[in-house]
């Protein structure tokens, strides 16, 4: 495998394990962000190395780039006296100027077979050695594919170098992607999609609040891997706090908070087959009885016995304001209200694009809450029933007994049932969570974030990877960020947020923040252990592929020319109609 391309400069000054600088060769082109490599001797005391079995090679990228002219002294001169040096010295400024070239040193390269891979440097390169541009070749070995990996882009300076990223790592460890509005988020996470469903045949559950991708279409598949689903809400499986805050009763209405729990509790326990709008009904039904009559009269489930309460007036006015809560509810929401079973309509090895739309961020706090806890508690169910499988199995062989295969029988029938209801949750899934710092909010503890956070610390064992999208970083769980341990990070420029961001990354460094503000559309810095080394990418343009997804700014001027357009032609219609003396029927 060729190391190198051509000789770009010589080690001079001091260096370290981690850092070396170099004068650059006149005339070489030479970027920041590239990549260069230096020998080393294994010998440390050996200065030239002649065999190629004895020679090591220490990978770095260029981190800092500064020209200084020996003859133009800044500390001596002033504007006239360079006028002066440079009519004086004429060609020869040229030749004493020099490119100083800073390099932080990545590690050693250590080949096997088609890969590269990257171990620490514990040896600084010494002065004198050379330093060559790193070969396309190897860069490649480096951020070699396979099988199970998916591609995403290429290296922003070698575009003949794709990126790919290990989906098992990305996806059981987790991932983030963060950036300003407009940078390419929604770019991004299409092709990450687009690279785990049709390459993959992974599955993948996108929580989408703003529909970016209700237009979805995959590249080569079209729409046939992806599935539309509308955000529904399942009433009867709420408690009484969670439709308090579905139909925005203010969390410190306690007294409203408490007739509501008692009136659900009566009407689930009464209509025990009742969902969904007709479900909802029925509770204003029964409150607008208990308010007809003045009297509550609802079922405890702890007593289990029917309880009567007399209703005084501000009693009566507190059911009142519940129950024009839900009226505006049904009014606004009531389409939205089923007894269908949302896990159950997401499909196995697609795209399944939950459109969040329709609902308020309340609302959607709520249903995601409750949706995230369903998948994830299928999907334990599932894994815990596998595992105890394969060891009573194995019991079994070794000291048959029918306490065992009962067990074997209750552990199958969970498994069945998993696979009969919703086969997608049957195996791992991804979520994937646009608007995350929605769902997940700096210092909010609602059910979402409890359930987000907890896909986060324990999902990888369950098979529920998290993958969270966000142009507020800093508005993010603290606890569901640091967690995903590969972040891909387009153009960040406000301080808070490249603050937060590297304070929850282990793997970015202080240097690499700085390339985040100065990012171009679609270009991102790609940290973690999904991929070998931290790079600079040029993200793939999903609608170049061949797909297409929504999410596009409105086209402001464009509506405005339209709708002037429209203006002018009718104001030349009527002038010809008035000109021709013709009635206008308005």
């Amino acid at each position: 495998m060729r190391i190198k391309e051509e000789a770009v400069g010589i080690v001079t000054g001091e260096a370290t394990v981690s850092s070396f600088q170099f004068y650059a060769q006149p005339d070489v082109d030479l970027k920041f962000g590239d990549f260069v490599v230096a020998k080393l001797c294994k010998e440390a005391k050996v200065r030239d190395c002649r065999w190629s079995d004895d020679v090591e090679w220490v990978i770095g990228t260029i981190r800092g780039l500064k020209n200084i002219n020996w003859l133009l002294s800044e500390g001596k001169s002033t504007f006239h006296s360079l006028q002066l040096d440079i009519k004086e010295y004429g060609e020869s400024i040229g030749e004493n100027e020099a490119l100083i070239v800073n390099v932080r040193v990545l590690g050693k390269v250590l080949l096997n077979g088609e890969k590269a891979e990257i171990v620490p440097n514990r040896v600084p390169v010494p002065n004198g050695n050379a330093v060559y541009k790193a070969s396309s070749e190897l860069l490649k070995a480096i951020y070699y594919g396979g099988e199970g990996f998916i591609e995403v882009g290429t290296l922003l300076l070698r575009e003949d170098v794709p990126i790919y990223l290990d989906a098992d790592e990305l996806v059981s460890r987790h991932f983030a992607v963060l950036a300003v509005t407009g940078a390419g988020k929604s770019n991004t996470v299409a092709v990450l999609i687009g690279g785990i469903v049709n390459d993959l045949r992974g599955t993948v559950i996108v929580l989408d609040p703003h529909g970016d991708y209700v237009k979805l279409k995959l590249p080569g598949t079209g729409k046939d891997y992806v599935k539309l689903i509308e955000a529904k809400i399942m009433p009867e499986e709420m408690d009484s706090e969670e439709l308090a805050d579905l139909i925005e009763v203010a969390s410190n209405a306690t007294i409203q908070r408490e007739f509501l729990a008692k009136a659900w509790e009566t009407v689930k326990y009464e209509n025990p087959d009742l969902g969904g709008r007709e479900l909802m009904e029925a509770l204003m039904n029964t409150l607008n009885d208990w308010i007809a009559n003045r009297t509550a009269y609802f079922w405890d489930e702890g007593k289990g016995a029917y309880i009567t309460e007399e209703l005084k007036s501000e009693r009566i006015e507190t059911l009142r304001g519940v129950v024009y809560r839900i009226r505006r509810f049904l009014r606004n929401y009531g389409s939205l209200l089923t007894s269908e079973d949302l896990i159950a309509q997401i499909e196995p090895g697609k795209a399944n694009v939950i459109d969040l739309g329709p609902l308020d961020e309340g609302q959607m706090k709520v249903v995601v809450g409750k949706l995230l806890g369903k998948v994830f508690e299928a999907r334990v169910d599932y894994e815990q029933a596998r595992k105890n499988l394969f060891r009573l199995r194995e019991e079994l062989k070794e000291r048959p007994n029918s306490k065992t295969a009962e067990e074997i029988e209750k552990f199958e029938k969970v498994m069945r049932e998993i696979e009969r209801r919703s086969p997608a949750l049957a195996e791992p899934v991804l979520i994937i969570v646009e608007e995350a710092h929605i769902f997940a909010p700096q210092g909010e503890h609602n059910d979402a974030v409890r359930i987000l956070s907890r896909i986060a610390r324990e999902g990888r064992k369950f098979g529920v990877g998290l993958g969270i999208v966000s142009q507020r970083p800093n508005k993010l769980n603290e606890d569901v960020l640091s967690q995903t341990n590969t972040k891909i990070i387009l153009r960040i420029v406000n301080p808070k947020d490249q603050d937060y961001v590297l304070k929850a990354s282990e793997q970015l460094s202080s240097d690499l923040l700085g390339d985040i503000a100065a990012l171009g559309k679609g270009e991102a810095v790609i940290v973690g252990q999904a991929i070998s080394l931290p790079a600079l990418v040029k993200i793939h343009n999903f609608k170049a592929l061949g797909g297409d997804y929504g999410g596009e700014d409105i086209g402001v001027v464009a509506r405005w020319r339209e709708r002037a357009l429209r203006e002018k032609e009718e104001l030349e219609k009527q002038a010809l109609y008035e000109e021709e003396d013709i009635e206008i029927d308005l």
